[in-house]
């Protein structure tokens, strides 16, 4: 099997996707770079490294119950040692009894540092509420 560069991050979106599903802090710790900054819908919404961000997720994900994530319309974009994964995403989960879903956008941005990719940067958003129109 070849090193395909686009290969390679796919694999990595999908451990990345199933490390937040399964609430698993040190698999994501081994895709983040330490210095990764994230923007994300757990508050505070920007973190500046791993760490803050991890310690806080913990508390985050602790809450869900039966949690959900799925990812779709996946588009992998590579630029020498940089990369970046867009896609969609559906997550779903129980909390004080009631079943809660939301949607949004998902991006990471990749740097391939002595052969390896690493996450530098997470940034996710929540669909925006549909408002009626008068």
């Amino acid at each position: 099997m070849r090193n395909n560069p686009r290969d390679n991050l796919l694999g990595l979106h999908r451990q990345h996707v199933k490390a937040w599903e399964q609430k698993n802090l040190e698999q994501l710790r081994e895709i983040y770079a330490q210095d990764a900054v994230i923007f994300n819908m757990v508050p505070p919404p920007r973190f500046s490294d791993f760490k803050t961000f991890e310690n806080t997720a913990q508390q985050y994900l602790s809450r869900f119950n039966e949690l959900t994530f799925f990812t779709s319309n996946i588009q992998i974009e590579i630029r020498g040692d940089v990369a970046w994964i867009t896609s969609l995403y559906l997550m779903a989960y129980h909390s004080e009894g009631q079943l809660h879903r939301h949607s949004g956008r998902w991006t990471e941005v990749y740097s391939r540092v002595n052969g390896y990719w690493r996450l530098n940067h997470l940034h996710s958003s929540p669909d925006p509420v549909d408002t009626p129109h008068p």
